[in-house]
């Protein structure tokens, strides 16, 4: 085997091979680098290309014939390592929050201590939140590491921002409204959808609500020393309504400022020295009153109740009529039947400014000029509201069942139609009727634009035939700018018909009717005009309009 060994140059930070009195057999890369393993230079950074070099270098020679028996007296030399400090490079996160230090340690030299790391990071601006315990154990351990080990290490971070707190609004007197949707908790737990208990009275100067302030949290900051701010907690306004007041003492509390009915409006609260009475039947008589009407029983069947803000019921509405500026709450149900004769379908009628809720309603027809939501079901009626939501705790409820619903933007239900294939038909053209009136009319204006032109037209080719005289030429002139007239009016009417289709198909595109537990045959869709029946049973999806068909999603 051939004579080498290792030596020190450049004052010591490179080391070189020497290799002589070459022999025959093979050198290897792994036999050089276990020689140089057992030097005082192990700790150098070896490098893997000179040993490549140095062994093609000997084979060479091994196979040139002018040099064997291979003792040409002149040595193999190479510089096969060196020293190299360690490698320090700082991370940062991208939120600045942390920051790790990444080091290889070095070959042959020290490996940097604490103020060498610190100045690392220094250099790189980090500057808050380090651990200086943690840099130091780091320090202490590159003194016992290996040559080339590689670490990281958090050793820096941000104070993440305190936790802000958005603004609440604390009900201290339950308004008429949650009270008639929110049935009484027998005591084992359960819920009684027959009693929503006593209509609350408030008199002056008693608590209604109370307004909790949003609390901002405490800033932090990031590694590099830069304040991180809380996100801005999201505030609410406490709005007052007639017949309540801000205390006196505390600007968030609201109190009632009258004897009355504690009631939600438009975004906040208000006592209404309501029209109260325990059933509207022969004894009270019809109801027409401005303002809000509570009633504590129910609107028996004959009846109507008129009034131009809220209509509170706390049982039922039967066959009667119902009017009111404001929202409707029906604490149970609507209960109607089908008229055998007469213009009107069913012996219920409501009309609602606001918003309504109920229970359920039963052979009613019901127009809301907000959104209606029911909790068990809606049979054999005609409603018509912006939203109409169906939702019940109990799967097996929360039905659509017969009638026509005529919803401006949305169904969703749990059931829509009956395994026995009741007729339903949901109906969303009610939303954009005007447009469809409009473009009727528009149609119809164009079409007798156009005929106008086609006479005209016709009439000028008898002045073209006659040819020359004054007279002629005068009125063909005016026939000339009458049709120009028209057809520019004929431009407008495309346009404004353009205009029409485009809002259509973007209302269409938006129009949804939610399923989540089953969809059956009997049911038909109508977007726009065409009606579309639905011919297979469904479980739980979404309903919407493609072009002039629908299409399916499915929602499990």
């Amino acid at each position: 085997m051939a004579e080498l060994r290792f030596e020190a140059i450049e004052n010591g930070d490179q080391v070189q091979i020497q290799l002589f009195e070459l022999d025959p057999p093979e050198l290897s890369e792994d036999f050089l680098r276990n020689q140089f393993n057992l030097t005082e230079f192990r700790n150098y950074f070896l490098m893997e290309s000179s040993l490549q070099k140095v062994v093609a270098d000997y084979k060479d020679l091994a196979a040139n014939e002018d040099t064997k028996p291979m003792n040409t007296g002149e040595p193999i030399e190479l510089v096969v390592a060196e020293k190299k400090a360690a490698h320090v490079s700082v991370e940062i996160s991208s939120d600045k929050m942390s920051c790790s230090l990444m080091i290889e340690s070095a070959y042959g030299v020290d490996n940097p201590n604490l103020n060498e790391l610190q100045q690392a990071l220094a250099d790189n601006n980090v500057v808050k939140g380090v651990d200086e315990a943690r840099l130091s154990a780091r320090a202490n351990q590159l003194l016992n590491v290996s040559s080339g080990t590689k670490v990281k290490q958090v050793v820096a971070k941000g104070k993440s921002p305190g936790q802000s707190k958005q603004a609440q609004i604390i009900l201290l007197t339950m308004p008429l409204q949650d009270r008639l949707m929110k049935p009484q908790l027998r005591g084992d737990g359960t819920v009684d959808m027959h009693d929503f208990g006593e209509i609350d009275i408030v008199e002056p100067g008693d608590e209604l609500v109370r307004r909790v302030p949003p609390v901002v949290g405490e800033p932090g900051f990031d590694v590099l020393g830069e304040t991180v701010y809380a996100v801005k907690p999201e505030d609410r306004e406490l709005k007052v309504g007639e017949g309540a007041q801000f205390s006196p003492t505390d600007k968030n509390l609201m109190i009632a400022a009258r004897k009355g009915i504690p009631l939600k409006a438009d975004d906040g609260y208000e006592v209404s020295e309501a029209y109260c009475v325990k059933d509207v039947d022969l004894k009270t008589g019809n109801i027409d009153f401005d303002g809000t009407v509570v009633v504590e029983g129910s609107v028996r069947e004959g009846m109507s109740v008129n009034a131009t803000k809220k209509v509170l019921v706390r049982d039922y509405v039967e066959s009667s009529q119902i009017t009111c500026g404001g929202d409707l709450v029906i604490g149970k149900g609507v209960l109607g039947h089908k008229r055998e004769t007469g213009e009107d379908a069913f012996s219920v009628k409501i009309e609602v400014g606001g918003d309504f809720h109920a229970n359920y309603v039963q052979y009613a027809d019901v127009i809301v000029a907000g959104d209606m939501s029911v909790t068990k079901h809606i049979m054999h009626s005609k409603v018509q509201a912006r939203a109409i939501t169906l939702e019940s705790p109990r799967k097996s409820e929360a039905k659509v069942i017969g009638g026509c619903v005529q919803p401006h933007s949305r169904l969703s239900c749990g059931t829509l139609g009956a395994p026995s294939y009741v007729p339903t038909h949901v109906d969303f053209s009610v939303a954009i009727a005007d447009q469809l009136a409009h473009i009727k009319s528009v149609n119809e204006e164009l079409a007798e634009r156009v005929e106008v032109v086609n006479g005209m037209n016709q009439a000028l080719k008898g002045f073209d035939a006659k040819g020359g005289g004054k007279e002629a030429k005068k009125q063909a002139e005016k026939i000339i700018n009458t049709i120009k007239h028209f057809q520019g009016l004929i431009s407008e009417l495309k346009q404004n018909k353009k205009q029409l289709v485009e809002a259509i198909t973007s209302a269409r595109d938006s129009f949804e009717v939610v399923a989540s537990n089953k969809l059956y045959p009997g049911v038909d869709v109508q977007f726009v005009q065409k009606v579309i029946p639905i011919k297979q049973e469904r479980p739980s999806c979404k309903v919407m309009a493609k072009g002039d068909g629908i299409t399916f999603f499915t929602l499990e």
